[in-house]
């Protein structure tokens, strides 16, 4: 579930540095608490893990930035498909275009027959030189 904080906040995470995990964890914290998220460490879960819920998306990972990373990447794979279609192996969500219009095979040929069969008007032209 997608809301208009979750653009902001992607937004604002990448401009953090990886390289200062401090801020990033300040970061996540503060929009947990100011956004009805939750943010479980290793030892209140009982999966060993930490858990991130924020804005609809739920990350977890062996440890704190883990579970960061997994939720920035998760919030960035929703922002990339909103409508949640499948993505396939290559990253890549395939589309398939209606075609216009069925081809009919039969009435092609009927067509291509008919044009070859067609007299041509301009066979009948007047021969050059005087001959008929």
């Amino acid at each position: 579930m997608m809301n208009e904080r979750l653009i902001p906040f992607v937004r604002g995470v990448s401009l953090i540095g990886h390289n200062d995990p401090d801020t990033l964890k300040d970061a996540f914290m503060n929009e947990v608490i100011e956004n009805g998220g939750a943010y479980a460490d290793a030892t209140a879960v009982e999966t060993c893990l930490y858990e991130i819920s924020l804005h609809g998306i739920i990350a977890r990972g062996a440890s704190e930035m883990d579970a960061i990373q997994k939720w920035i990447t998760a919030a960035n794979a929703t922002l990339a498909n909103p409508a949640g279609e499948e993505v396939e192996a290559d990253g890549f969500i395939t589309m398939h275009l209606p075609c216009s219009t069925p081809r009919n095979h039969a009435e092609e040929i009927a067509n291509a027959m008919a044009e070859r069969d067609r007299v041509k008007p301009h066979a009948f032209h007047r021969m050059p030189f005087g001959i008929s």
